[in-house]
């Protein structure tokens, strides 16, 4: 909600413009991540975390282009679209996140606060989407 409430482009927006004003920050957050875990692995010693952060390195690749996807979906206001392209997404997050905790001893992510940011911001896209949803 923080960074959904210091973005300028939500106080005059609608439902809809939540949902892309979040899935557009969700896109942000995603890039930044992406463009931090080389770093990360080039600072890691251990050869199971060095694996683990490659997995998430996919995953994050996969999730950008279900958020960017679900951005587009939203603004053709295909919202089916946008919400299967979010659960897909919030799928890889988890995905990510849960790796550190099978296949070896269980770890603490170092990019556990970048999946959490990336889930609460797939949840505001989905909250904003089910409101725009007609009910059958």
């Amino acid at each position: 909600m923080t960074s959904l409430g210091t973005d300028p482009r939500s106080e005059t927006t609608d439902v809809r413009g939540l949902a892309m004003v979040s899935a557009s920050l969700a896109v942000i957050q995603i890039q930044d991540t992406l463009g931090r875990i080389p770093d990360i692995i080039k600072q890691t010693t251990d050869p199971v975390a060095v694996r683990r952060l490659g997995v998430c390195e996919n995953d994050y690749d996969g999730l950008l282009g279900n958020f960017q996807n679900a951005f587009r979906a939203t603004s053709n206001n295909a919202f089916q679209d946008t919400v299967k392209f979010v659960r897909d997404g919030a799928k890889q997050v988890a995905d990510c996140h849960d790796i550190f905790r099978k296949d070896g001893p269980i770890a603490t992510s170092p990019i556990e606060g970048d999946d959490v940011k990336v889930f609460k911001l797939a949840e505001l896209v989905l909250i904003a989407i089910y409101r725009l949803i007609p009910k059958i």
